[in-house]
C-alpha cells in the first residue's frame, strides 16, 4: 500500500500539500486504502489522478482556505469590549461600581473578567459582586469588536457590533442551568427559535485557528461532548457535542433530532420598544436615504406604530419604500375571522406572509411557550371594529364562544384583552378584589372615570388623566395605566390567567419614568371566571424567578384583581 505515496510524489503537488496529504493518510489507514483503490481501479491519466488527489484534499478537514478576515475575528473575539453608552449623571451613580468598570468618554466598560446576568447583577471572575448595573445601562449594553474586525468577517452583513438583549442573557442562564445532569431537559441540546440563514461550517479553536469544510468532514470533533455545535436552519442530526439549533418558529420545520430525550426548544422573544430605539440610536442615527431623508426619532416612531418592534421592518428596511408598502397590502387582505381560520392545530398561523408581520410570538418567561398576537394594539383594535360592524355582533360573543378551542386561545386571549380595554376606557363600576398572600379578600366596587384614550408610542407620548395604551407591547410589566395629579398610579395587567408574575424591572421604568414618589396600584384585569379565587402575584425577575430581595419600594405598591364581565353571553 506504500505505492500511493509514491504516486503522490509523481504528482507534482506542491511539498506542502503533499506533506498534509501523507500525514493525513498515515493517520486515517481506510482512506488511505480507498484512494489508492480510486486511483488504481482503471487506466487514469496524470490529470486525472491530480484532479481527483485535489477534490480529496478539499474534503480533509481543516484543508479548504479560510478567509482572513474570519481568522481575524475569532482571534480577536476575547479582546471585544462589553460596553454602553453614557448620557448623564457619570460620577455619582458609578462610585460604587469603579473597581469593575471603567469610564471613557460617554461610555461605560465592563473590565476584564466582568459579566453581567439578566438582572442586571456584576460578577468578578464568576463571583457575584452583589452590586446593580444601572437600568438604563443594561438596556443599552452591547459587545463591541476591535477596529476593523467584524463579526464572521462580513462588514457588511454582520458588522462589528451586538446589541446585548437581556433575553439574549437569561437564555444563556437558562441553557447552562438546564445541560449539565442526563435528566436535563436541554442535556444534549436545545432548538432556539428565530430568523434563519444560510451557513457554512466552521471549526472555531481555543488555539485561535479556524478550519472550514462540511459538516461530515468534522465526526471527531463531533463526537466529543465538551465541545459546542451551532446550526443554523440545517437539517439536524444529534451529535455528542451540545447542539444549539437555530431555526423558524414553524413547527414543521423542526425534525426527529428535537423529539429525542435531553433535546429541548426555546423560543426567542420579540424585541421591545426600547430596544429598537437603543440600537437606532447607536447605528441608525444619522443616516439618510437616497433623496437625502433623514432617519429621524419620529421616522421610527411612525415605523414601530406600523410594524410593532421588528428589527427588519423598523431599521433594516426604513428606506425600502418597496417593503413598506407591504404593510397596507398584507392589512388590505386580513380581517379577524381570516386570522382565526388560519390557525392550524399547533396554534401558529399557516400563513407565511401573515406571520411575522401582522401577528407575532409572544414568549413567556420560560422561554418555553408562546401564545400568539397581532402586531400593534391599533391593527387588533382595527379588525374587532370591523368585525363588529361587518357581523353586529359583540366581539365578547366571539371570545366567550370560542373558549373551548384550543388552537385559537392566544387569540382569543388577546381579543379579551381588547375588550377589556374598552371597557376601563368607557369607565362604570367594577367589582374589585385586594390581593394578599394566603388571603381571599372581600369583594368590593370600584368605580372608573371615563376617559379619552390615548395610544402612545414612548412614554413622552402619554397625558395625564387620559387612558393610556401602548401601541405595541412595550412594557413586559403593564397593558395600561391612568395616573392624575393626586399622587396615584393605576397600572393595569390584562390576563386569562391565574399565574401572572410582576417583572420588577418594568415595573421600575415605568415608575421611574412617571415619578418614584407616586402611589402605584396594579390591577389584574381578569374575566368573571377566575375573578373570585384570582390570587396574589409574586415580584419575578426577567426569567420569571420569584425575586428573593425586593427593592423596598415594592412596599408601596398594592395588588387588586379586577373582573371584566363575561357572564351571559349567548352563542351567535
Amino acid at each position: 500500500m506504500s505505492n500511493i505515496y509514491k504516486i503522490i510524489d509523481n504528482l507534482d503537488l506542491e511539498q506542502a500539500e503533499a506533506n498534509k496529504l501523507k500525514i493525513y493518510l498515515i493517520k486515517n489507514h481506510e482512506m488511505k486504502e480507498e484512494l489508492f483503490s480510486a486511483l488504481t481501479s482503471s487506466y487514469q491519466t496524470k490529470e486525472v489522478q491530480q484532479s481527483l488527489i485535489k477534490d480529496f484534499f478539499n474534503t480533509i478537514p481543516g484543508q479548504r482556505s479560510v478567509e482572513r478576515e474570519i481568522t481575524e475575528f475569532w482571534k480577536q473575539l476575547s479582546n471585544a469590549k462589553i460596553m454602553s453608552r453614557l448620557k448623564n449623571n457619570k460620577n455619582d451613580v458609578f462610585n460604587n461600581l469603579k473597581e469593575y468598570v471603567t469610564v471613557e468618554d460617554d461610555y461605560i466598560y465592563l473590565n476584564i473578567g466582568v459579566t453581567v446576568d439578566s438582572n442586571g447583577t456584576l460578577y468578578h471572575n464568576g463571583a457575584t459582586t452583589n452590586l446593580e448595573m444601572p437600568s438604563k445601562l443594561m438596556n443599552t449594553l452591547k459587545l463591541v469588536l476591535p477596529k476593523d474586525v467584524y463579526f464572521l468577517g462580513k462588514e457588511q452583513m454582520y458588522g462589528s457590533m451586538v446589541f446585548i438583549r437581556r433575553y439574549y442573557l437569561a437564555l444563556i442562564e437558562l441553557i447552562e442551568e438546564n445541560r449539565h445532569g442526563p435528566n436535563d431537559s436541554a442535556y444534549s441540546g436545545c432548538t432556539i427559535t428565530g430568523t434563519p440563514d444560510k451557513v457554512t461550517c466552521y471549526q472555531f479553536s481555543p488555539d485561535d485557528k479556524v478550519k472550514l469544510g462540511d459538516r461530515y468532514q468534522f465526526e471527531d470533533i463531533l463526537n466529543n461532548h465538551s465541545n459546542f455545535y451551532l446550526v443554523d436552519a440545517q437539517v439536524l442530526e444529534l451529535q455528542k457535542a451540545y447542539t444549539l439549533h437555530f431555526t423558524s418558529p414553524k413547527k414543521e420545520r423542526y425534525n426527529e433530532a428535537v423529539k429525542s430525550p435531553g433535546f429541548t426548544t426555546y423560543f426567542m422573544p420579540l424585541w421591545n420598544q426600547e430596544e429598537i430605539f437603543a440600537l437606532w440610536s447607536e447605528a441608525f442615527k444619522g443616516k439618510k436615504d437616497s433623496n437625502g431623508k433623514e432617519f429621524s426619532y419620529q421616522t421610527v416612531k411612525g415605523l414601530l406604530n406600523k410594524w410593532g418592534p421588528i428589527p427588519r421592518s423598523v431599521l433594516a428596511k426604513w428606506n425600502d419604500e418597496s417593503y413598506q408598502n407591504k404593510f397596507s397590502e398584507l392589512v388590505a387582505k386580513v380581517d379577524l375571522e381570516k386570522c382565526i381560520d388560519s390557525i392550524n392545530n399547533d396554534g401558529m398561523p399557516k400563513d407565511d406572509s401573515i406571520s411575522g408581520k401582522i401577528i407575532h410570538l409572544d414568549v413567556n418567561s420560560s422561554f418555553t411557550n408562546v401564545t400568539y398576537r397581532f402586531a400593534t394594539n391599533e391593527l387588533a383594535s382595527r379588525l374587532i371594529d370591523e368585525y363588529e360592524r361587518k357581523t353586529r355582533n359583540n366581539i365578547r360573543n366571539f371570545i366567550v364562544c370560542g373558549r373551548d378551542f384550543l388552537e385559537t386561545a392566544s387569540f382569543r386571549g388577546h381579543l379579551f384583552e381588547d375588550y377589556s380595554h374598552r371597557k376601563l376606557c368607557k369607565g362604570g363600576s367594577f367589582k374589585v378584589r385586594c390581593l394578599k398572600e394566603n388571603d381571599n379578600t372581600v369583594i368590593t366596587e370600584k368605580n372608573i372615570t371615563e376617559r379619552k384614550n390615548n395610544f402612545y408610542t414612548t412614554l413622552e407620548d402619554i397625558h395625564e388623566d387620559c387612558y393610556n395604551r401602548p401601541k405595541s407591547k412595550s412594557n413586559i410589566s403593564v397593558d395600561s395605566f391612568v395616573y392624575k395629579d393626586d399622587n396615584a398610579l393605576c397600572l393595569y395587567q390584562i390576563t386569562i390567567s391565574t399565574n401572572h408574575g410582576i417583572k420588577v424591572h418594568g415595573l421600575r421604568e415605568i415608575r421611574n419614568s412617571l415619578g418614584k414618589h407616586r402611589i402605584i396600584n396594579v390591577y389584574f384585569v381578569v374575566p368573571s371566571m377566575i375573578f373570585e379565587n384570582y390570587p396574589f402575584q409574586d415580584y419575578q425577575t426577567v426569567r420569571g424567578k420569584k425575586m428573593k430581595k425586593l427593592p423596598k419600594w415594592i412596599d408601596n405598591i398594592t395588588q387588586y384583581a379586577l373582573e371584566i364581565d363575561m357572564k351571559g353571553s349567548k352563542p351567535y
